[in-house]
């Protein structure tokens, strides 16, 4: 007759494993190593989401309400009113208040990333203790980050404006400085990637960090680029049918709003951490002596400790 422990499978736990784990078993290859960590950690990834997300929460609001009155808007617009302005007075708000929301999301975003940058080196971390640790040991550098963040989307709008009606009103030639400016937004986006777990690895002032950052970002461009497209795919979609096919738009919003309530934030974050990793180990680990190819088959230890002044 079947005990407890045999319909539960406790006596499992309790066999010794058939060999000792070797070397052979770690990954090979980066794509291995990210879907181990992913296979591995997708249960603590739900808190560490659930936790980070709770630091969004009031620019996730804010935007909502934004875009239900956009969306208001564009239903109820009849012929003569001046959508273009009103338009344009709702997204001036927007973004004016969404700036100091998202600076408050740095030093969590810093967590966020010590987590994630453990997780897809194949090491453990504890979610919440060092989710708070690392936010507060780098709060400062962290909120000058994500206060230049919440001010692009601004800045980038006004200034695409300001140029544009110029160069509509003036001169083609600020058509220039108008481009300018997207490229700039363009590469603070992709520099974003790899800025948070520069923070929480190595010792850097904020000139070195951001310097750093946009070394890695340009010199890796189709890495940082499509691994950006990959992860506005799912936004950038829900928004389009949001506002120009509502009736079409219960599904996805429903299905992508869970997604990144429980785990799209931290995936998301995986995925900046594996890329980070990868780019810092060769670029920046060898110049200081530090570990390349951490948590693969190849790992290489430091060359000595004192070498490793510049790392965390």
């Amino acid at each position: 007759m079947a005990t407890l422990k045999d319909l539960f499978g406790a006596g499992r736990f309790n066999r010794a494993p058939k060999r000792d784990f070797r070397r052979d078993d770690l990954p090979d290859t980066r794509v291995k190593l990210f879907w181990d960590a992913l296979r591995i950690r997708w249960s603590a990834m739900v808190g560490l989401n659930l936790l980070y997300l709770l630091f969004w929460l009031p620019a996730i609001l804010w935007t909502g309400v934004n875009l239900l009155s956009m969306q208001q808007l564009l239903v109820t617009a009849t012929e003569g009113t001046d959508l273009s302005a009103q338009l344009s007075g709702l997204m001036f708000t927007f973004l004016l208040i969404l700036w100091p929301l998202m600076a408050l999301t740095g030093p969590f975003t810093a967590g966020a990333s010590y987590v994630s940058r453990n997780w897809a080196r194949g090491e453990h971390s504890f979610v919440a203790s060092d989710f708070f640790e690392h936010a507060r040991k780098n709060w400062k550098q962290a909120l000058v980050v994500s206060t230049i963040t919440g001010a692009i989307p601004l800045l980038t709008y006004l200034l695409w404006r300001f140029y544009g009606q110029l160069a509509q009103d003036v001169s083609g030639l600020f058509l220039l400085p108008e481009i300018v400016v997207f490229i700039v937004a363009i590469v603070w986006l992709l520099m974003l990637e790899a800025v948070y777990m520069l923070m929480v690895t190595y010792r850097l002032t904020l000139r070195q960090l951001l310097g750093n950052a946009v070394r890695l970002a340009l010199g890796r461009l189709p890495l940082f680029a499509g691994i950006r497209a990959l992860t506005l795919l799912l936004p950038a979609a829900m928004l389009l049918t949001f506002l120009f096919n509502t009736g079409e738009a219960t599904f996805l919003l429903t299905v992508g709003g869970f997604f990144y309530m429980v785990f799209g934030l931290a995936l998301n974050r995986l995925l900046y951490a594996s890329l980070a990793n990868a780019v810092c180990e060769r670029f920046i680990n060898p110049q200081i002596g530090a570990p390349v190819n951490i948590g693969m088959r190849s790992q290489t230890p430091p060359a000595d400790e004192d070498s490793l002044e510049g790392a965390r």
